[in-house]
């Protein structure tokens, strides 16, 4: 008699069917992140309208645009959880969902930090206990700044802080509805007002990582999809469905990719040859700049795909699929 093979076990995200609108806003959100990270500077009329510096208004959002797509990366993780894991109450099942969340999101930085210590052999001279905890994804909660190997390794923190809450604030939301979202308002923005404003709290990047700072945007997600006040329409669309897939590489690996091509590239490549201009941009620059978009969706690719093995691999371990199983 043959034996059975064993059913594969996915991810709830994958048993539901996709929104459309929450594929498409991570995109733009990432997207916006990669362009302003770019430095992309010789477009200056484009920059100076889309990108302003300095705060937005009251010191609740920062860097222009930059800083409400990092909030908007926010809303969108909060209502992908309410819409895919709505109603966790028991125990077990917030272990499941918290088991789910940290293979979707621990190994892929893992590999960017390993990714970086490769590329950059100075972090080497760093403390070596330093860059161990920098894997946690806890490194900005020290105050020493967002990484020593990845600067976007702050988000970990951030996003890993508010999926332990997850249940909690999606429970709130449930039973008090607007009244909830407008207390979670007034405390996100006024703590963010000020200790961006007053400095009350003198630890580095606490306004970035604390959950508290980050509640509202987490829980407008969360209420959108309780409320269903968002466009319904199914993505059957592979290539948005791959867009929306490789932008949390893209997000993790940009700007290891910037700094490693702006060190060993970006200068070689401001020769005489290259000085023929487009607009106010050097050919030169051009040709770093398309170095720059296609190395990090190459690199950002090959990893998604490393990835994705090594999750299903893990998800469909015995005692990980039982583990899973139990309701």
């Amino acid at each position: 008699m043959k034996r059975r093979k064993p059913q594969k076990v996915e991810e709830p995200s994958k048993k539901r069917e996709r929104i459309l609108f929450f594929d498409v806003v991570r995109i733009l959100c990432v997207a916006i992140i990669f362009y302003v990270h770019c430095e992309f500077m010789d477009i200056d009329w484009f920059n100076k309208l889309i990108f302003p510096d300095g705060m937005g208004p009251f010191n609740i959002y920062s860097a222009g645009l930059e800083g409400y797509a990092v909030y908007g990366m926010i809303i969108v993780s909060g209502a992908v959880l309410e819409y895919n894991y709505q109603g966790l109450e028991k125990l077990h099942g917030y272990l499941q969902f918290l088991f789910r969340r940290f293979i979707r999101i621990y190994p892929a930085f893992w590999m960017s930090l390993i990714f970086g210590l490769i590329a950059f052999p100075k972090l080497w001279q760093i403390s070596i206990p330093s860059l161990l905890f920098e894997f946690t994804g806890f490194f900005v909660v020290l105050g020493q700044g967002s990484g020593n190997i990845n600067n976007m390794g702050w988000f970990i923190a951030t996003i890993v802080s508010l999926y332990l809450l997850f249940p909690l604030f999606s429970k709130i939301i449930r039973r008090y509805g607007m009244a909830a979202l407008v207390g979670f308002c007034f405390m996100s923005w006024g703590l963010r007002y000020f200790i961006l404003t007053y400095n009350i709290v003198p630890i580095n990047l606490f306004w970035r990582w604390f959950p508290l700072c980050n509640a509202f945007e987490f829980c407008l997600g969360i209420y959108l999809v309780q409320a269903s006040l968002y466009p319904k329409t199914v993505n059957n669309s592979p290539i948005i469905r791959e867009l929306s897939d490789i932008s949390y590489y893209v997000f993790l690996f940009h700007t290891l990719v910037i700094f490693y091509l702006g060190e060993n590239f970006h200068e070689q490549l401001r020769v005489p040859i290259l000085t023929l201009t487009f607009g106010n941009i050097f050919l030169g620059d051009l040709i770093y700049y398309l170095l720059v978009v296609f190395t990090t969706l190459a690199v950002s690719w090959v990893v998604m795909k490393i990835d994705n093995r090594f999750r299903v691999w893990i998800l469909n371990r015995d005692t990980v699929r039982n583990f899973l199983n139990v309701k």
